[in-house]
């Protein structure tokens, strides 16, 4: 203890010096105040009355007092209580502020202080409604009459002026009194850091960056009314470092060494849930742990410094969380910060910093681990350190994933700037070996890749094959830009590669120029999932247009999925593109399988989630000339394995139900459309009702086209091809027109592959305008044998089997087809509904009759063989009881 001075109703007396050295050692800035809740206090005179038009006090406290009474923190009153105010604990260490001014207003907090633990109070008045915060969490508020000044003295650690009493034991640090009422980010912003004057701003001493940063209002000095950091003058009275002179005399307290976190600091190696982490870590809460106010918040504003090797775990977090520790600062100083995950269970821990980060160790991001920089967050550009993140790809020899990197080059000149390959991607601890020789990969260690098959395709015309750019492993490739790589053949296409993205993380707003109509291969640039929602909104608002009319992209994101092929071999692949925009999304078509849930290869089908991982790449049509954006407001914590974040890649160990699941919350009208073709080529379609949507082309919500397979079905808007359909009703009116085209002659068929949010009542049929029928898809699906060639005004999705829907005729009975099928050389009879034939009969062009058929099977289809017949065209005669059919054929 340093020599104290005693003030008793008017008489000083002198204590003990117990150690000069001790005097000196603490006049530094890193010091609280140690009372000891019989005599102890500090003096400040009559100085730092409380205003009526608003005003703040906050501190540090540690408090030992549970169970001893009633015990000041910060008083000016009188003995009596008849004026002044006293911001106090209570038996139970539940916070109270009291004011007289003619009665008493009072406010107690709900939560209770523990003991032996440091908390942050802060009392806010705004002249009308005084708030009680606790680490930075509202804890209670309530209006009360405004307080008025009193001669008495300001007393920290006791009340009263004569004779204090109501003694606080524990220690107080970073004593601030304003005289207004600051908000709550402006008090969490403060509350980790001691704070400085920078030219009349205030700043804190941890960060370089004024209050003011991101959303947060400015603060000027001059309200800084009294400031203690418990630090003192050469006199060895408590010094006011807000410039105002309100020094303190302290009588019978002690100064200690802080250990209020201020910040957060590293003490040695272990888990971030360990106390013994942390320096003072057993006399603090963990940082972003949670609030003794509410247990399901957590206090997400502390500013940490590691210079250890340290493992962060977020099991300890509450579910509301969902695995995400947020902190407004970090510094990474040295060794490693390992945010735990799985790669093969699937698992990771969210770690959002919303305000700063300098990396100078290194970051290693684990699993599904992710880094989430809020908007306006800094990565400090002399960052030197890196970030390590996994991603799987396949591992196949022949095929593709779209790829991009969410780190970049270390450099400390520059942010977000460009990359090689070969300098940010790892096969473990090791650089993946890329080969610039032959076109296989290989299963060595460290894996080869064959470097061939890198390439982007960044900004160029519309579909243009020829247009790819070869970057291989030592071309340069954008922040932002997306690039095509081939698995090192480590094991077939539904098995997984890991790889380590390690560099400096890409952080805060990064652009690509795009022109009107071309395409861009992007992905997302961050250690982190993006929304694409954001994303698509904060790309189709105002561009390079004066009038801020012209979106920039057409809303559509497309994901490349590689299903098959076996080679090297362009004519080989097989794939095609997943679809997403507002109204949802549609799997890429398959091949192999007419079922609607499973895709090549028997594995659950692929639908692209809102939440795009990390390192997915992406296409994109530019609708106008512009800048893409990427931001930080798209940045989110999601990890994989689910519906709503899927990486397109054929990894499918999630169940077929994870990726058939529709995004929670959407409670639109979707009808999800299939077609399975003579050739086993599967399409889905989706029509989404939205109020926000027309029966016309609307930005972002309807769907081109992107690749066409041998067979397909294509919803038809204004004569355009598109997968994806929204409109803003359904009802006996309406009409949705699809085309069909095939490759082969045979039979195809059109159904329900899924119904989102219809009700059962609701009619849906499939009109057939060739055969003049309306089938019930609801009942069954509805399957016709077509010759090759396009089909663009026979088929229409309607709610009604009423012909007047249409402007056609009355419904007739008789429904029946016959054609030629050039691939099986034989008659096709379509007769779904089982009219009763009596005879078929052929021509040549001369009115010949060369063949009758009496023999006819009442099936939905048959097929009749004609013999050797010699190229041309022919007629044929199909005779009903009602009726005589004649129709031309062609025989190539």
């Amino acid at each position: 203890m340093k020599c104290l001075t005693l003030h008793l109703k008017g008489l000083v007396f002198m204590c003990i010096i117990l150690s000069v050295a001790a005097i000196t050692a603490q006049t530094s800035a890193d010091r609280s105040v140690y009372f000891d809740g019989t005599e102890g206090f500090i003096d400040m005179g009559d100085h730092l009355d409380l205003n009526s038009v608003g005003f703040t006090l906050s501190v540090w406290v540690k408090t030992e007092a549970s169970g001893s009474g009633i015990t000041s923190i910060l008083s000016k009153r009188d003995v009596a209580f008849q004026r002044g105010y006293d911001l106090r604990l209570l038996a139970d260490n539940r916070i109270q502020i009291i004011w007289k001014n003619g009665s008493s207003e009072v406010l107690i907090s709900r939560s209770k202080l523990p003991d032996n633990e440091w908390h942050h109070i802060a009392v806010v008045y705004n002249g009308t409604l005084v708030s009680i915060y606790v680490d930075g969490i509202l804890d209670t508020s309530d209006t009360k009459t405004p307080p008025i000044p009193t001669t008495e003295s300001f007393i920290i650690g006791a009340a009263g002026t004569d004779a204090p009493f109501q003694h606080f034991k524990g220690h107080l640090d970073e004593v601030r009194l304003w005289r207004k009422a600051l908000s709550y980010k402006q008090l969490r912003f403060m509350m980790n850091q001691e704070i400085i004057n920078s030219n009349g701003q205030v700043r804190g001493t941890e960060l370089p960056m004024p209050l003011s940063k991101n959303d947060i209002e400015s603060l000027l000095w001059s309200d800084l009314v009294g400031y203690f950091p418990m630090s003192v003058d050469s006199n060895n009275n408590l010094e006011d470092v807000s410039g105002n002179g309100n020094l303190g005399t302290i009588y019978l307290a002690t100064l200690d060494d802080q250990s209020a976190p201020l910040p957060y600091k590293t003490f040695q190696d272990g888990d971030w849930d360990s106390p013994n982490t942390w320096v003072n870590g057993t006399m603090q809460y963990i940082p972003g742990a949670v609030s003794i106010v509410d247990a399901n918040k957590t206090i997400d504003w502390t500013i940490v410094r590691t210079s250890h090797a340290v493992n962060m775990d977020n099991a300890s977090l509450p579910s509301s969380t969902l695995g995400n520790r947020t902190i407004l600062a970090l510094y990474v100083d040295a060794n490693e910060l390992r945010v735990n995950g799985d790669n093969d269970a699937g698992t990771g821990n969210g770690l959002t910093v919303s305000h700063y980060l300098r990396l100078t160790g290194k970051l290693n991001l684990e699993g599904e681990s992710q880094l989430v920089q809020e908007l306006h967050s800094d990565l400090d550009v002399e960052s030197s350190g890196q970030l390590e993140k996994d991603q799987q790809g396949t591992a196949d020899t022949f095929t593709y994933n779209y790829w991009s990197s969410p780190v970049g080059a270390i450099d400390i000149d520059k942010n977000n700037y460009s990359y090689s390959v070969r300098d940010v991607m790892y096969d473990g601890a090791n650089p993946v070996n890329f080969s610039s020789t032959g076109y296989n990969g290989a299963a060595t260690d460290p894996i080869r890749i064959a470097d061939y098959w890198i390439w982007k395709y960044a900004n160029q015309p519309n579909n243009s094959y020829s247009s790819w750019q070869h970057v291989r492993r030592t071309g340069t490739i954008f922040a932002g830009e997306g690039f095509t790589m081939k698995g090192p053949g480590t094991g077939p296409i539904f098995s997984k590669q890991n790889y380590v993205f390690r560099g400096k993380p890409n952080n805060g707003p990064i652009s690509l120029n795009i022109h009107a109509q071309n395409d861009y291969l992007i992905g997302n640039p961050y250690p982190s999932a993006i929304d694409a929602n954001q994303f698509i909104l904060d790309n189709i608002g105002p561009s390079n247009d004066a009038s801020g009319q012209n979106p920039l992209i057409d809303g559509t994101l497309y994901f490349w999925k590689h299903w098959g092929g076996g080679s090297h071999v362009l004519a080989d692949y097989e794939g095609g593109y997943a679809t997403y925009n507002f109204s949802g999304a549609v799997a890429e078509a398959s091949y192999g399988t007419n079922d609607p849930n499973i895709a090549t290869g028997g594995r659950p089908t692929q639908r692209p989630g809102r939440y795009i991982p990390v390192g997915q790449g992406f296409f994109v049509v530019g609708k106008s000339t512009g800048e893409i954006n990427f931001n930080n407001g798209q940045r989110v914590f999601v990890t994989e394995g689910n519906s709503s974040s899927v990486f397109m890649r054929n990894d499918f160990a999630n169940s077929t139900q994870a990726f058939l699941d529709d995004y929670e919350g959407d409670d639109r009208m979707k009808f999800r459309i299939g077609f399975n073709s003579v050739n086993t080529i599967h399409r889905q379609l989706l029509l989404t009702i939205d109020e926000n949507a027309t029966p016309n082309i609307d930005l972002a919500y309807d769907a081109k086209m992107k690749d066409v397979q041998m067979d397909d079905m294509f919803w038809l808007i204004n004569d355009e091809t598109y997968v994806i359909q929204a409109s803003n009703e359904v009802n006996e009116d309406s009409i949705y027109d699809l085309g069909v085209r095939t490759d082969t002659d045979g039979i195809n068929t059109i159904g329900i592959d899924a119904l989102e949010n219809i009700d059962d009542d609701l009619d849906i049929y499939l009109y057939d305008a060739e055969l003049d029928i309306y089938h019930d898809l609801r009942a069954e699906s509805y399957s016709i044998f077509l010759n090759a060639g396009e089909y663009l005004n026979r088929f229409k999705i309607t709610f009604s089997n009423a012909d007047s829907s249409l402007g056609l005729e009355d419904n007739r009975v008789n429904h029946v087809d016959i054609l030629f099928s050039n691939d099986i050389e034989q008659l096709v009879l379509v007769n779904p509904k089982g009219i009763d034939i009596e005879s078929i009969e052929l021509f040549n062009i001369m009115g010949q009759s060369i063949l009758t058929i009496d023999s006819i099977i009442t099936s939905s289809y048959n097929t009749y063989s004609v013999g050797d017949l010699s190229m041309g065209a022919y007629i044929i005669k199909l005779k009903t009881p009602n009726r005589e059919i004649t129709k031309k054929i062609i025989i190539n």
